[in-house]
């Protein structure tokens, strides 16, 4: 992702390039390309609260456990995250993709 941030401030890929190629990683094109998604205005609090969480993962032997929701609900508190049971329900939709994704990656 960092490499995406540096882009688009006009940074070269070299760096990015060289370091995946020691790797055995061609990187093509398309997979310097930031890409944009859209966000519906609705989603817009849980999107926020769970940015302000990425660093609060619970993790265990067997992988990503969860969100800490003592940090989630205080994070939501300080910022005053409205409509705060349909944040979190939005919250957790996003929390199970998000895990299952990281599991996956670390069981490669």
């Amino acid at each position: 992702m960092d490499h995406l941030l540096r882009k688009r401030q006009g940074v070269d890929t070299a760096q990015l390039r060289a370091d995946a190629a020691a790797y055995g990683v061609i990187l093509e094109p398309h997979h310097l390309e930031p890409v944009s998604y859209g966000l519906w205005a609705e989603h817009l609090p849980a999107v926020e609260l769970l940015a302000r969480c990425i660093t609060q993962w619970r993790a265990g032997s067997n992988g990503v456990i969860g969100l800490d929701y003592g940090v989630v609900l205080e994070m939501a508190r300080l910022y005053r995250t409205p409509d705060l049971p349909r944040v979190m329900e939005d919250l957790q939709l996003m929390e199970l993709h998000a895990r299952e994704l990281i599991n996956k990656q670390s069981t490669r």
